[in-house]
């Protein structure tokens, strides 16, 4: 009885101490510049990209971290696309590093031009219907960090 309580206690102090060592997360991905109205001036995915590049829309990051200031945390950055509602592309770029605070971040950390030139009417325009792309950051594998950022739905119709 006395060793089933002591491997309990130890089990317990175990886990404690995992979860302190543990870095704590929390924020959010936006992007500025987006219509609340689902549409989008550009026709094109090259105009779309020269957007992202001039600064009509900014992909923008946050984070909090109860880690030291000058600690980084790894981040895989997915990309979901969507058209029509059906899920067209699902990518992951992985071991990207981030410090905590605010910074911008580049369209081609994503995997969403590719994709929506590889669905456009030879490059030159986007096809008719809706398009869903969701920017995501997920803390890479192998790292102690608990907590999530929100991700950012950019979604918009052609017609």
């Amino acid at each position: 009885m006395k060793l089933v309580k002591l491997r309990v206690l130890v089990t317990a102090c175990m886990l404690c101490s995992v979860i302190s060592f543990s870095q704590s997360i929390e924020g959010n991905l936006s992007v500025k510049g987006v219509s609340k109205t689902s549409s989008i001036k550009q026709n094109s995915p090259v105009e779309l990209f020269k957007a992202f590049k001039t600064g009509v829309y900014t992909i923008n990051f946050n984070f909090k971290s109860n880690a030291k200031p000058d600690q980084f945390v790894l981040f895989d950055m997915k990309t979901v696309v969507k058209y029509n509602g059906k899920t067209v592309s699902t990518t992951s770029r992985a071991n990207w590093p981030w410090l905590p605070g605010d910074m911008f971040v580049p369209i081609e950390a994503f995997d969403a031009i590719p994709v929506l030139q590889k669905l456009s009417d030879n490059g030159r325009s986007f096809k008719k219907g809706s398009y869903e792309i969701t920017f995501q950051l997920t803390p890479s594998s192998g790292q102690k960090v608990k907590g999530s950022i929100r991700p950012f739905n950019m979604k918009f119709n052609v017609k």
